[in-house]
């Protein structure tokens, strides 16, 4: 179990929501995540607020705590959520929705590391050839498909074009009645 990061603020400042928010460990991926989804301004606005990924409303409220006045009202609820429904968040991991079409909202968050990440990611396929992916930092081809919400990988292939075969091939056989 990967252990969890000590928030840069103290555990009685936490509580009471004291201190500067900006030194909470969940800070910064409160703010990017706001940003990428409501500022065009954004680097990244184009893969998440401009394709209508947004975040849930209360937690974009930047006023004032009504309690804790040196907090912004939608962090803390943030905070809360994540506290009360993720848990702490653990290193080398990172916010995730967990399905890629909606938006950060209550029910579709949790923590990722950056394999099951590239897994939830959506691969545009330039290869001219359907169910065959480029190897990342090799000269390889891999052929996969999904097959309801299941992934099948066939391997790495010298060719794309051998790529394409097997994942072909493989579909074929697995459609074919096995008593033939």
């Amino acid at each position: 179990m990967p252990r969890p990061l000590l928030p840069a603020v103290s555990l009685e400042q936490i509580k009471n929501r004291s201190g500067r928010m900006s030194n909470h460990v969940l800070y910064n991926t409160w703010r990017g995540m706001i940003e990428r989804c409501s500022f065009d301004s954004a680097h990244t606005y184009s893969r998440y607020g401009g394709k209508g990924i947004n975040v849930f409303c209360d937690w974009s409220n930047k006023d004032r705590h009504p309690k804790h006045k040196r907090w912004s009202h939608g962090f803390c609820l943030f905070l809360d959520y994540v506290e009360n429904n993720l848990g702490p968040k653990a290193e080398g991991f990172s916010l995730d929705r967990i399905n890629g079409d909606k938006g950060y909202v209550p029910g579709n968050l949790r923590w990722a590391d950056a394999s099951l990440q590239k897994k939830n990611q959506k691969i545009k396929n330039t290869t001219g050839y359907k169910y065959v992916y480029p190897v990342t930092g090799s000269t390889k081809w891999q052929a996969e498909y999904k097959k309801g919400k299941e992934r099948i990988y066939l391997g790495c292939f010298k060719t794309k074009e051998k790529a394409y075969f097997e994942a072909l091939a493989h579909r074929l056989e697995s459609m074919w009645p096995k008593d033939l």
